[in-house]
């Protein structure tokens, strides 16, 4: 080393030499090594990264420093410099409040699509206050609205404390509960088929049945909560084991018997009466109101609005019960509980016997109680009926004394045995002896039965129910009508048979449907299918922010453009490829290529020749009007048609027409 550095040094000519003739790099590091600041056993020097970042970093810093000092020198500079930076922090604070806020959103929009599936938080204007979580909770009164669970099992009813336990407990899904007892004033469709059926006494009776759907949901409703709670004894309308009969045997020989009857019996029950009776049976506010929902009736009328029908019904509030619905009779009875009870501690205190039928109540009395309380009874009931929310009617108050005949709910009971009248026994003969004689479907003399043409099967069962009163009225009756199918009416006895066999068939199908809907399980269509159900909602989608949108579409550019690209880059190697000869590459591969390169030459080619043929069109027409301004005024709305991308010919001759009307104001 020592040698090296006492050697003369090297001239620049010298110097030029070595690196000609062999390198820069090289020639520094034997000057290195000569001079003693490398040794020869090294190799080649080279930085640490530590150092090379180290390096970056200090050239970063002196730039940001250089440019701080010339925003610094120029005070307007450094301002808008300021401006700037203000302007961008601000609005990237602005994107990232969106994109929380929409996060937010999307959130609480995922947090309902779960609960809908499990929770009924509406139902319709008036009906969903109760159907709020926060409705149960809180005050001393809210949490007496909760479901009574003990008063429940004591009953022997189901405890559900929800509406997505009573969709399970029922067979349904929450959606179609939701469809079910949604209240809607107006709508375009209705839960009930409505029609009118003559009354005995005149008039025609209102009767809403429901459609299957509903009616599924009504009997589950019926034979796991109404049907488990006892009615009052003077009960007898639609009960196991209680008839019309039942209700007249108490009023057998009695001095004086006393029909009354209620005024709109079905239609005078509310909604929030039939509300009130599942809120008494322990159930709370959420589960009674859908419940009181499904066994109600928005009256509603059919209007043609626009070509499309619908259905304008009332407020919730205008909810009545609906005569026709399973649920209806067993409700009045429980609704009634307490005027039976009442009804009943005023007939014993003045020496009456009492029984009710729906909305017929029948008292009977016999000695000093007919005798003088028969006023008296009648003004407390009418009283009793008004503070319970009925109204008497006036025109079926019948007061029957011995002397006259007794009739309680079409059955006689003027004697110790109930029996029927001898006026309908008599016309009874007279359509069997009709219908004996020239047959009950003769087109001449058909036999009738209160003014309308009678069948077969109708006088059977009017002989039977004269039987079932009184068996020895009625077997004379029943023997009758069957001989109807004897000898030359072998048709009738046909039909007959048909019709017995189809109403055999018609009740198993209720009763099947009745007990699946009973024990909460789907019912199936004739042809095996399920029942339609209600489409899932589909999921919210986070909404995305004006800047998302345009870097999705810049992305999709950058996508388009490689893709483009690619494909350019296929198509000039095919070219290449072609130039050159054939290569050894498969023919499918070669032809898949083929297929895949887009003719992008096509399209550009068209709009060039689209373009100077517009372009021909402007000199001759401003040649043909012997005016330049219209050929001017044309080429610049074909360049600006040109570069829109709109080339159409229909813009063309319109931007022409504009021509020649700018020519021929500049001609003038």
């Amino acid at each position: 080393m020592s040698q090296q550095s006492t050697s003369r040094a090297l001239t620049r000519a010298e110097i030029y030499e070595r690196i000609k003739a062999s390198s820069r790099q090289e020639v520094i590091l034997e000057e290195m090594q000569r001079l003693g600041f490398w040794p020869k056993a090294d190799g080649e020097p080279r930085l640490a990264a530590e150092h090379i970042e180290r390096e970056a970093h200090l050239q970063r810093e002196l730039a940001e420093l250089r440019a701080q000092i010339a925003v610094r020198e120029n005070p307007e500079r450094a301002l808008r410099q300021m401006r700037k930076q203000r302007m961008q922090q601000a609005l990237a604070q602005r994107e990232e409040t969106k994109r929380q806020q929409a996060r937010l959103r999307h959130e609480k929009a995922l947090d309902w699509h779960a609960r809908r599936a499990t929770h009924v938080g509406y139902l319709g204007p008036g009906v969903s206050a109760a159907l709020s979580p926060a409705a149960s909770q809180g005050s001393p009164a809210r949490k007496a609205a909760l479901t009574d669970a003990p008063k429940l099992i004591g009953s022997g009813l189901p405890v559900l404390e929800s509406a997505a336990q009573m969709a399970q407990a029922m067979g349904v899904t929450v959606a179609e509960l939701r469809f079910l007892s949604f209240h809607r004033e107006v709508a375009r469709s209705h839960h009930y088929h409505s029609f009118t059926l003559p009354k005995k006494t005149g008039g025609q009776r209102l009767i809403s049945a429901p459609m299957p759907r509903l009616k599924r949901a009504q009997y589950w409703v019926l034979d796991n909560i109404l049907g488990r709670v006892p009615a009052h004894e003077a009960a007898h309308g639609f009960l196991a084991g209680r008839s019309i009969l039942s209700n007249a045997l108490p009023h057998l020989g009695r001095d004086v018997v006393i029909n009354l009857d209620v005024r709109d019996f079905f239609p005078s029950i509310s909604f929030a009466r039939i509300k009130g009776v599942f809120v008494r049976l322990g159930y709370g506010e959420a589960v009674a109101t859908v419940l009181a929902l499904l066994c109600s009736e928005n009256r509603a009328q059919a209007w043609q609005v626009d070509g499309e029908r619908l259905f304008i019904g009332g407020k919730a509030r205008e909810r009545v019960l609906p005569q026709g619905a399973p649920t209806s009779p067993m409700l009045t009875n429980l609704l009634c509980r307490r005027l039976d009870r009442r009804l009943q501690g005023l007939a014993s205190q003045l020496g009456f016997a009492y029984t009710r039928y729906a909305d017929d109540l029948t008292f009977s009395a016999s000695g000093e109680a007919a005798r003088d309380n028969v006023g008296r009874l009648l003004g407390r009931v009418r009283w009793i009926l008004r503070d319970e929310g009925f109204t008497p009617h006036p025109e079926k108050e019948r007061v029957m004394r011995k002397g006259r005949r007794q009739e309680v709910t079409g059955v006689v009971v003027n004697n110790a045995q109930p029996g029927s009248s001898r006026q309908m026994r008599k016309q009874l003969r007279a359509a069997l002896h009709q219908a004996a004689r020239h047959g009950a479907g003769a087109s001449d003399k058909p036999a009738h039965w209160q003014g309308q043409t009678a069948q077969v099967s109708q006088l059977l069962g009017l002989a039977q129910f004269v039987h079932q009163i009184n068996p020895r009225q009625g077997l004379a009756l029943v023997e009758q009508a069957r001989s109807l199918g004897k000898g030359p009416l072998e048709s009738a006895n046909q039909a007959l048979t048909q019709a017995a066999r189809e109403d055999r068939e018609r009740k198993a199908a209720s009763a099947g449907f009745r007990r699946s809907a009973a024990q909460g399980q789907a019912p199936v269509r004739a042809n095996g299918q399920p029942w339609w159900q209600p489409a899932p909602a589909e999921p919210p989608v986070l909404e995305q922010t004006d800047q998302q949108r345009r870097e999705l579409r810049q992305q999709a550019r950058r996508e388009m453009h490689s893709l483009q690209a690619g494909s350019s880059a296929q198509a000039a190697s095919g070219e290449r490829a072609m130039a050159e000869g054939p290569t050894p590459a498969p023919a499918v591969q070669s032809q898949a290529a083929h297929e895949t390169a887009p003719p992008t030459s096509g399209p550009a080619l068209r709009r060039l020749l689209t373009y100077w043929a517009q372009i021909v069109v402007c000199f001759v027409l401003g040649n043909l009007l012997h005016t330049r301004v219209v050929t001017l005024v044309g080429i610049a709305l074909v360049v600006v048609l040109y570069y829109r991308r709109k080339q159409g010919w229909g813009l063309f001759f319109a931007a022409m027409v504009l021509a020649v009307l700018v020519g021929m104001v500049f001609k003038q």
